[in-house]
């Protein structure tokens, strides 16, 4: 079976991120008690990440795979530090 492409392998890092991550959460929920870190700013820097590659042409590097994985990653964690995620 050959390896995808990293245009293939970035959508599906989207969808993934896209499933497991709310990008729609409301900033009154995001910003209520205790805050461990901002997760108005991380969402809102993974939004645009995912943005630019679901409409940009350019083609991803393996390196801007393992970025993206990185802010979902460091998001993820904030959020479920901060109790936004079950």
């Amino acid at each position: 079976m050959p390896k995808p492409n990293t245009q293939i392998a970035m959508q599906s890092l989207i969808n993934q991120i896209k499933a497991t991550i709310p990008l729609n959460l409301e900033e009154a929920q995001l910003c209520q008690g205790q805050c461990l870190g901002c997760s108005k700013k991380m969402l809102e820097m993974l939004d645009a990440e995912i943005s630019y590659w679901q409409y940009s042409d350019a083609i991803p590097s393996l390196k801007d795979l393992k970025n993206l994985e990185k802010i979902g990653q460091r998001t993820y964690k904030i959020l479920k530090r901060n109790q936004l995620l079950p």
